[in-house]
């Protein structure tokens, strides 16, 4: 992504939240967030972000859109900072445990996504479901040793390893209806 334009909305410059380490990528990246300890470029609500139309090339949302009670004004504000051609790109969960940060709003399914996606005028959109059926076994089996204040390794990690091992070599539909989550790709 060298020499794009990319907004991390949401994002945290050190102790990030998933896997999009863009900054070693990229001269050109502004961290959005209301929280001033993840020192942002910019602190502003994901709905109203002062920065001109069409001025990102590529924007990320990486577990963000659960905590806000609108995801569909965030990615209308998205829409309006990206320049034609540019994208979204957005991981949400859904079997995913409540968690503030500061607020949980919701979950929802990969309908809701397209739908959204659609009536703001998105194309080329992508929906992937993360992990299957297993995973979110492993992630609950995960929970309940950290509830206990225990990780009982000798347990606990063959059996989410196990348990994400069956999740990978799963093909049966009935099991992949079921997912922690989605990655979405939208572009304008």
């Amino acid at each position: 992504m060298r020499d794009k334009s990319i907004l991390d909305i949401g994002g945290k410059k050190k102790n990030k939240r998933g896997l999009f380490d863009i900054g070693l990528h990229s001269q050109d990246v502004k961290y959005i967030n209301i929280d001033l300890s993840t020192n942002p470029d910019i602190v502003s609500d994901a709905t109203k972000i002062p920065l001109p139309a069409r001025s990102a090339d590529v924007i990320i949302m990486g577990e963000i859109l659960e905590h806000v009670p609108e995801p569909l004004k965030v990615l209308k504000e998205g829409y309006r900072l990206l320049k034609p051609g540019g994208y979204i790109i957005a991981t949400v969960p859904f079997m995913y445990p409540v968690h503030a940060d500061p607020e949980d709003f919701g979950r929802y399914t990969d309908y809701y996504w397209k739908d959204a996606a659609m009536k703001l005028g998105f194309s080329d959109i992508v929906i992937e479901r993360q992990g299957g059926m297993f995973a979110i076994l492993a992630l609950a089996v995960q929970h309940f040793f950290r509830a206990k204040g225990k990780t009982w390794g000798p347990i606990q990690n063959p059996l989410v390893n196990f348990l994400m091992w069956l999740d990978k070599h799963t093909q049966a539909p009935l099991l992949l209806d079921w997912t922690t989550g989605y990655g979405l790709v939208f572009r304008k």
